[in-house]
């Protein structure tokens, strides 16, 4: 499995707020849902939401730079029933499924999906994957999702699928 790195340019003070807001009210509609899958730290939770939503924007202002024409990232709070597996930018040829991890010494970089999420079970051809990992110098690969070898994480009580960066580089 290999995939292409490229460099992210990182979020100005703006877009950073912007991610923050959105975090909030997100977490605020949907705190049962969380609590459910035992995700009840709230600032932990609200901080996972705001990094995803950050490396979404990284990855749309690549894919505009590069003239892709991708979606605007949507900013739309959903409620509990609206939520899907859809994916997060779509550009004329592929549907780009955004994920982020933080850079950590402590950890293995790593990016879990749900394992019923259809871009796991049943991806499609224009299914890409944009995994990107935030620090002082953040990058992505990119990698169509049906060369994806999940495999199960390593903390046994999660229910999940993962994929590794030392996997998907090499």
């Amino acid at each position: 499995m290999k995939a292409i790195k490229i460099p992210l340019e990182q979020p100005d003070k703006y877009t950073q707020d912007l991610c923050s807001l959105f975090a909030e009210a997100v977490y605020e509609t949907n705190m049962d849902a969380y609590t459910k899958r035992n995700q009840g730290d709230k600032d932990k939770v609200i901080s996972d939401i705001r990094y995803g939503k950050i490396a979404e924007m990284m990855v749309h202002r690549m894919l505009m730079h590069g003239k892709r024409k991708p979606n605007p990232v949507d900013f739309h709070v959903c409620g509990v029933n609206q939520k899907s597996y859809d994916c997060d930018i779509s550009i004329p040829t592929s549907m780009i499924h955004v994920k982020s991890c933080l850079d950590s010494s402590s950890f293995p970089n790593s990016w879990l999906f749900q394992p019923n999420d259809p871009v796991v079970k049943n991806p499609s051809s224009s299914d890409i994957l944009a995994l990107v990992i935030l620090s002082k110098e953040s990058y992505c690969y990119m990698m169509g999702a049906q060369e994806a070898c999940y495999k199960n994480p390593v903390k046994k009580s999660l229910n999940k699928k993962v994929l590794y960066e030392r996997d998907i580089t090499s």
